[in-house]
């Protein structure tokens, strides 16, 4: 009876060993560093207890080692030698090799930083001999592995693990990592604005109130003038350049006559270039033939990065200040009504 409460203690303490393990191995050194220093308590606890390096993770396998060694005394002297080997092996395999693949129970930080101080004075009183034996092994042994990651489905693969295992990393920083590191994978083609979408308007067209109206309720603030048809695109009108303006002119005479264009075949990293180095807002999109296909603006290049559309009250004006006062005079001129 004795024998059979040692045998299970013996295995409730080696899965408690393989989730202390798991936990100390939370983190990178380097991040507990970082964790210690903005403040959080168990990294403080765990951090002093890590830097022991070589030495930590040979005590903690050689009572891993132990506790194995004692299970299959154990199960000898309860069933014997044949019996032992029959229900060991496949038992030591499950506790070290699937348990922790099984990521249950979720490993954390906080089950290091309770047995650290017991585990640190342990380290310095066996300094000596552990110091000894990290001598001869360390050399073969790196404590710390480097993490050399092979390609950038490798990260994303990492990123999406520490997701769902942690909480450092939320789901909208990891959309826009991916989104990032796919962004020179997309091509122009992919994002742009089809031709049989875009908001024309015509060179020859008369901004009246009506036109006016008609263009602020399209929601859009720059649109590609054409000449003839929409496959000669001679500029670009700006809200901003027509809300400037005075009196009913055409479109011919507001807009601006600098056009860009882009083979749709591009790469958006290419794009977003083009837009840095141009300054332009917006790109006529051709295909092979010259043929104009669509159109692509920096917001639809940008919106590929932080996965959706960028929506920004401000970005028809060119004065932020001037906006700024607006606002100002505006909420001032409530407050005083609301003291009347």
């Amino acid at each position: 009876m004795i024998q059979i409460i040692l045998l299970v203690l013996t295995i409730a303490l080696t899965l408690y060993g393989i989730l202390l393990v798991r936990s100390f191995e939370y983190m990178s050194i380097t991040e507990l560093k970082r964790q210690a220093r903005a403040g959080n308590a168990d990294a403080k606890a765990v951090y002093p207890v890590r830097v022991y390096g070589m030495q930590l993770w040979m005590l903690l396998w050689a009572i891993l080692g132990f506790l194995t060694s004692s299970i299959i005394l154990l199960f000898h002297s309860l069933v014997g030698p044949y019996w032992t080997i029959l229900i060991n092996v496949p038992f030591i395999v499950l506790i070290h090799a699937v348990l922790p693949w099984t990521r249950r129970p979720k490993p954390n930080l906080h089950m290091a930083a309770v047995v650290s101080p017991y585990i640190e004075k342990v380290l310095v009183i066996m300094f000596p001999v552990l110091r000894f034996f990290e001598k001869w092994i360390g050399r073969w042994i790196q404590p710390e592995p480097i993490l050399l990651i092979q390609s950038k489905d490798e990260l994303l693969e990492i990123l999406r693990h520490n997701a769902d295992e942690f909480d450092h990393i939320n789901r909208n920083e990891l959309k826009i990592a991916e989104n990032a590191m796919t962004f020179g994978e997309k091509t122009v083609g992919d994002c742009m604005t089809p031709l049989n979408t875009v908001n024309f308007i015509s060179a020859k067209e008369q901004l009246t109130p009506v036109v006016l109206g008609e263009l602020h309720d399209s929601g859009h603030a720059c649109f590609p003038v054409y000449q003839g048809s929409n496959q000669n695109i001679v500029g670009s009108l700006f809200l901003r350049d027509v809300l400037k303006s005075k009196g009913n002119k055409s479109v011919n005479e507001v807009m601006r006559s600098d056009v860009y264009y882009i083979n749709e075949t591009q790469t958006l990293d290419y794009a977003l270039k083009a837009f840095l180095k141009t300054r332009h807002h917006i790109f006529v999109v051709v295909n092979e033939f010259e043929d104009v296909v669509g159109l692509l603006s920096i917001d639809d290049v940008l919106a590929q990065i932080i996965g959706h559309t960028i929506l920004d009250e401000f970005n028809q004006f060119d004065d932020l200040r001037a906006v700024a006062k607006q606002t100002a005079k505006q909420k001032q001129t409530a407050r005083e009504l609301e003291h009347v």
